[in-house]
């Protein structure tokens, strides 16, 4: 099949090079302008020479007109990051579909695996779907269930996702071509949208959020994510890893009770975890080679403290 290529980093060169190798004629890639660093979709598709175009708008007409006139016969969205018109959807004539990490119509909108780890999830989904006018709303063609574990982080779901979408990939694209595609309907009953991530959306504030809550923050938020952060002493750290507490210890919130460079032990709301790995940003400095213990953590209660001393000293 003639197929107009549209995606970016890791999954984008994965399923570039899966289609190819099945024998799909590839008739352009669409990448993000300045997408050429080594191991981009760029430079995948000039390894294997196809012909890559940068648009900064997709859907104005010159864009399209020029997309058009490759004549695909399918698009493929793949990672992707420009919200695409519905002059776009429309340029080929078996249509646009697009893959999804998240279980549909359950995890709607952006990052689904990073919200599937901040909700605790024990497992995730991967989808690939039609693409229609609404937001993550076309029918379901393709999906897939990973278990998710207790320690696992969004670069571990991240690696399930990008190792089994070409496959499912080029299975839809072969199903659409032979006319045995099976469509799912998603009900809209059960309809959950998810908003796009922002790096202040990480910070951690102790007495805020239970042990288990602060865990699946900081690995649904670690590299290649800016990290779940936090302050001591004024300083702001990064919080990159972290494991639940075997022993059910309690302590006030924020506080530190162990520290060494293998650990500290924090208490959170209801009980402490172990934060293995943590540095200052900026910096890059280890924490847990300078932290000591009964330091204490950014908490609502200690900047409501703080606050109250810094009017005490004005009066």
């Amino acid at each position: 099949m003639r197929i107009l290529f549209a995606g970016n980093k890791q999954r984008g060169v994965a399923c570039l090079r899966a289609l190819v190798e099945d024998g799909h004629e590839i008739a352009g890639v669409l990448v993000h302008p300045g997408d050429v660093a080594p191991a981009s979709v760029a430079e995948a598709a000039s390894v294997l020479r196809l012909p890559v175009f940068a648009r900064r708008r997709v859907n104005d007409p010159d864009s399209l007109a020029l997309l058009r006139a490759l004549k695909p016969g399918l698009t493929v969205l793949a990672g992707y990051g420009q919200i695409v018109s519905e002059q776009f959807i429309n340029l080929a004539p078996r249509g646009c579909i697009n893959l999804h990490g998240g279980k549909l119509p359950q995890y709607r909108g952006s990052s689904p695996m990073n919200w599937a780890l901040i909700n605790g999830e024990a497992e995730f989904g991967i989808s690939i779907i039609e693409v229609d006018r609404g937001v993550d709303t076309g029918d379901v063609l393709s999906e897939r269930m990973f278990q998710i574990g207790t320690d696992d982080t969004i670069a571990d779901l991240q690696r399930q996702a990008d190792a089994a979408f070409p496959e499912m990939l080029c299975e839809v694209v072969q199903r659409i071509g032979n006319g045995t595609i099976e469509r799912r309907k998603q009900g809209a009953a059960h309809a959950v949208y998810y908003p796009l991530r922002f790096p202040d959306d990480g910070l951690i504030l102790w007495d805020q959020f239970t042990a288990v809550e602060i865990h699946n923050r900081i690995r649904a938020l670690t590299d290649p994510y800016p990290g779940a952060f936090t302050y001591l002493e004024g300083r702001r750290l990064k919080l990159l890893a972290s494991r639940l507490a075997a022993q059910n210890v309690h302590g006030i919130p924020g506080r530190i009770y162990r520290a060494s460079e293998r650990g500290l032990l924090v208490s959170a709301r209801d009980r402490c975890l172990w934060v293995d790995k943590a540095v200052f940003d900026p910096g890059g400095e280890n924490v847990l080679a300078v932290a000591k213990r009964y330091a204490r953590l950014a908490t609502v209660a200690g900047a409501a403290e703080a606050l109250i001393k810094g009017s005490a000293r004005r009066c």
